[in-house]
């Protein structure tokens, strides 16, 4: 979601981010080779939320924006459109298999919802919709502090057969996994914790190649400075390796293609245009 902050939120996001220009990366042990960026539709300035297939990726766009699936070619085209029977609130992750896309409506930066949702589609007949919906253990949405609580997210992934929610923890900077499952009303537990990223999670998939999870995410300031990285993560969620996105900003999207690339997806903000981009390990 494009950060849009008021006065009050700039105090309460320079409290929990006043470092958000000093992020730390420890050394790496491999190379992210990034191959130059493709510049996304101006139907994408919001795109948030990326899923790769062997024919190319799907992507959405947040908050304030049609209930839209749009399929791109590897090359950034959109090639078709989808529009689904629902409300975007604040869609912000996209996951999938060969059956199903899994949306979430999870988007809560200032903290004020209490019910977000997960959209189940079917990708033969795109009308074809289960919703469940759920809520955080402990979540007091009267007590949260826009940008400055623990009960937003941005990232979820299909691994191993589990849908998992990463959290997007300003408050802490410690990520909550939780796990999804087909109840039609849920209140989530955390069942994993991820310590020690540079800054909060804001895309996320499943490396089934090296058989490990990949996110990104950034830390920010009220005055539009960003520092985003791409990490590795073990299946303990334990980060094993981080670089840093440098010349990027608002980037919300990963996934991995069949090669074992990573693509991620950029939002547009003030003098860039949203975009997509490929990156190797060597």
């Amino acid at each position: 979601m494009l950060l849009k902050l008021g006065l009050f939120s700039i105090f309460t996001t320079a409290v929990a981010l006043m470092s958000g220009c000093a992020a730390q990366y420890p050394p790496s042990t491999k190379s992210l080779l990034l191959a130059p960026l493709s510049v996304l539709s101006q139907q994408l300035e919001e795109t948030s939320g990326l899923y790769c297939t062997d024919d190319g990726l799907f992507t959405i766009n947040d908050s304030g924006n049609e209930a839209t699936v749009f399929e791109l070619d590897y090359g950034a085209r959109v090639k078709q459109i989808h529009t689904l029977a629902l409300q975007n609130l604040d869609w912000e992750a996209i996951t999938g298999d060969d059956n199903f896309l899994y949306i979430a409506d999870i988007g809560n930066n200032k903290g004020k919802r209490e019910n977000l949702a997960i959209h189940k589609v079917s990708r033969r007949h795109y009308d074809e919709i289960s919703s469940v919906s759920v809520q955080y253990q402990g979540n007091t949405p009267s007590d949260n502090f826009p940008y400055a609580h623990d009960f937003d997210a941005e990232a979820m992934v299909l691994a191993e057969g589990k849908l998992l929610i990463f959290s997007k923890s300003w408050r802490t900077g410690i990520a909550n996994v939780y796990e999804v499952g087909s109840e039609t009303l849920q209140i989530l537990t955390p069942i994993a914790q991820i310590a020690g990223l540079p800054g909060v999670i804001t895309g996320a998939d499943f490396d089934e190649m090296r058989n490990l999870y990949v996110v990104v995410g950034y830390k920010s300031d009220p005055f539009g400075n960003f520092s985003t990285f791409l990490a590795q993560l073990d299946t303990s969620f334990t980060p094993i390796e981080v670089w840093p996105l440098d010349e990027y900003k608002q980037v919300e999207g990963i996934c991995v293609d069949k090669q074992g690339d990573y693509w991620f997806s950029e939002e547009a903000t003030d003098l860039r245009k949203a975009s997509l981009t490929r990156a190797t390990i060597k």
